[in-house]
């Protein structure tokens, strides 16, 4: 194999497969990537840990044909410190990989393509195609809800669920749950109720872009999504989601509008007050403000007022600010609603377009 290929191509390329490469594989070769030539000025790039694969194609000048297996972390880091402009790749005998950049050499030991997983090929059926846009948003608005307790292993990723031409995302710890919903034009019969993983849904939203379409194919037990040349095949959580829908209030006797920026520029700066000990943060709903403070023995307090319409009954509540703080941040809008039922019931965040946030209280000390 011999190609020619400018630095900051094959470093975008390389970055956008690494993902899919285990940092602990037991298994040798899933800690390389696959090169091979396609054509005369293509290469397609392969990495996979088996639960995830992600293949991409770039732009190259192809001058010799061939296919090789190739340190993955160790190539990218070489190639990412290289000077500008084109580099060549030659592999020469016994699988030895000569890299060059204008003054630059690097020589690594790659391994027989042979070994390597054969990537996936998808012979499910296309079910949409939907903006990349619209799918970026929708999981930022719920992604960050995931759980991290790998015991409650169905709570490892997002819920996406396609049916009577609606798309819902839907992702939750327990502790607070996000929800998200679009209309789609989706064809007559589409039924899929799917559970993404979590590694997933990260490599996913790092490949997405605010142009372009995303096609999703569901296969067996994997789902298949195709954007921008790259390829992302990965395993599905197998198990029932939780029934996330009675989570959800159904009703309120205290609500408010509050602007997004001042309310979470207040919850942070309260946030700056709590301790390990004391992780709430308390809102006291009042008609005509909501007061936001924490306070903590030995360390201090902080109080902050934010004018509000506040509708039905007076109410104090105390929340993670963590919890508030990652919804905030995420919504891209001027005003959220705010209600509650109780100080002991789950609070309920609205943004546009349905989007529900729901988080759990925690006690006030």
């Amino acid at each position: 194999m011999e190609i020619k290929i400018e630095r900051d191509t094959f470093t975008q390329a390389l970055g956008r497969v690494l993902g899919a490469v285990g940092a602990k594989n037991t298994i040798p070769i899933l800690n390389s990537v696959l090169l091979q030539t396609n054509g005369a000025s293509q290469i397609i790039l392969t990495g996979t840990d088996l639960e995830l694969g992600i293949q991409t194609a770039c732009e190259a000048e192809v001058l010799g044909e061939g296919i090789i297996a190739v340190p993955a972390r160790k190539t990218y880091d070489i190639v990412r410190e290289l000077p500008g402009g084109q580099i060549e790749i030659i592999v020469t005998k016994n699988n030895a990989v000569n890299i060059k950049a204008r003054k630059s050499f690097f020589k690594i030991m790659g391994s027989e393509a042979v070994d390597f997983p054969k990537f996936p090929d998808p012979t499910g059926k296309e079910l949409i195609r939907l903006d990349q846009s619209t799918l970026k948003q929708c999981l930022e608005l719920t992604a960050f809800a995931i759980s991290h307790d790998e015991a409650r292993y169905t709570l490892n990723g997002v819920l996406v669920r396609l049916a009577d031409k609606k798309a819902r995302f839907v992702a939750t710890d327990g502790k607070r749950l996000a929800y998200a919903e679009k209309d789609l034009e989706i064809p007559e019969g589409t039924q899929l109720e799917v559970i993404i993983p979590n590694k997933t849904i990260f490599e996913l939203e790092k490949n997405l872009s605010g142009d372009g379409e995303v096609t999703l194919i569901s296969d067996t037990n994997q789902i298949v999504f195709k954007l921008n040349g790259t390829t992302i095949v990965s395993r599905l959580i197998e198990g029932r989601f939780p029934n996330y829908e009675q989570v959800i209030p159904k009703s309120e006797k205290t609500a408010t509008q509050l602007n997004r920026e001042e309310f979470l520029a207040a919850a942070k700066r309260a946030s700056l007050l709590t301790s390990q000990e004391n992780q709430s943060i308390k809102l006291d709903f009042i008609h005509g403000k909501v007061m936001i403070s924490s306070r903590t023995p030995n360390l201090g307090e902080a109080k902050e007022e934010i004018d509000a319409d506040v509708r039905g009954d007076e109410l104090s509540i105390g929340f993670n600010p963590t919890y508030l703080i990652d919804v905030l941040k995420n919504l891209d809008v001027e005003q959220v609603s705010l209600s509650m039922t109780d100080a002991d019931k789950p609070g309920l965040i609205k943004g546009e377009g349905g989007y529900l946030y729901v988080v759990m209280p925690m006690q006030i000390n």
